[in-house]
């Protein structure tokens, strides 16, 4: 039984942390990296952190599915050093 997002290490983390995020679909072997500025534009709308950003994220080539039929890998990179303010 896999863990509830929830309890994953990273999921309060804010989204503002991340400098960038590998994203491949297992089930088409599509991938992509959601550079800083895609997670930027995700937190001016509304997913503030690590576990909204996880469940709002779904493969573009695959036919859209239930949250709950993603077959997702999920490759957080983390900044390093002091936070970046977003005015």
């Amino acid at each position: 039984m896999q863990p509830r997002a929830a309890e994953h290490q990273d999921a309060f983390r804010l989204v503002i942390e991340l400098e960038s995020l590998y994203v491949a679909c297992d089930d088409c072997g599509h991938s992509r990296v959601l550079k800083l500025s895609n997670l930027r534009e995700a937190a001016s709308l509304g997913v503030h952190n690590y576990m909204q950003l996880c469940r709002k994220i779904r493969c573009s080539e695959c036919p859209k599915v239930p949250p709950s039929a993603r077959n997702l890998t999920l490759r957080p990179s983390w900044l390093a050093g002091e936070l970046q303010t977003v005015a």
